[in-house]
């Protein structure tokens, strides 16, 4: 692995993490609710979620979980009128240019799902992962996954470029522990946006159907 995929400058950027991760999820709740009842009903209906109860329509979730992943999904793959919500929400152009908000949304209108593999643990900064897809390695802000016992765990989740590095969009499908990179080579596809939604979409239901096995 090529040493350079870790920043230099880490406690910075550690500091800038906290400093934004509210800002984040502030944002998130933000942009969902410029979807309306029709683009909901849409995804809910693709991802297994969609429930019909007493003559209403409804979004179903077995496990508190799902919250964070249908909202992940909703926010940046459903693209009503072919524009994703994100993007529709970068477009209005309300945040100032030198704003922080304006340089989440600028890395967000640029986040692409995948498969990662967590390699090394860089407390307390964040992680190194492999793209089991795309290939290549990539150093991920996080405070909380390097304080566990997590490498060799295999997630699924959606990063967007940050200063020099990555930060994830928190909604994270986890599907266990590799312990050996020996059987981690990856594919090396590029997607297109629709293949993009399809493996986002086969690891939801993927991961829908361990989360009831442990329930």
């Amino acid at each position: 692995m090529d040493d350079s995929v870790v920043p230099a400058h880490l406690d910075q950027l550690a500091v800038d993490y906290k400093r934004l991760w509210p800002l984040m999820s502030s944002l998130h709740a933000r942009i969902a609710r410029l979807a309306g009842k029709e683009d909901i009903k849409s995804c809910a209906r693709r991802l297994g979620m969609l429930s019909r109860q007493n003559g209403r329509t409804g979004v179903a979730l077995a496990h508190e979980l799902e919250a964070e992943i249908f909202q992940d999904y909703l926010i940046y793959m459903h693209q009503p009128r072919g524009i994703s919500l994100v993007q529709q929400m970068f477009n209005r152009k309300r945040a100032q240019p030198d704003s922080d908000e304006h340089a989440l949304l600028a890395g967000m209108v640029q986040a692409r799902f995948s498969l990662f593999w967590i390699r090394e643990l860089h407390p307390p900064a964040g992680f190194v992962a492999l793209d089991v897809i795309g290939g290549g390695h990539f150093f991920i802000l996080d405070q909380s996954l390097p304080q566990q016992d997590a490498v060799g765990l295999l997630s699924a989740f959606r990063i967007f470029p940050f200063h020099g590095a990555w930060l994830h969009t928190g909604a994270n499908m986890v599907f266990g522990t590799v312990g050996d990179d020996a059987g981690m080579q990856p594919a090396r596809r590029v997607l297109d946006r629709q293949q993009e939604r399809e493996l986002n979409e086969e690891n939801i239901h993927r991961w829908r159907a361990l989360l009831k096995e442990t329930m």
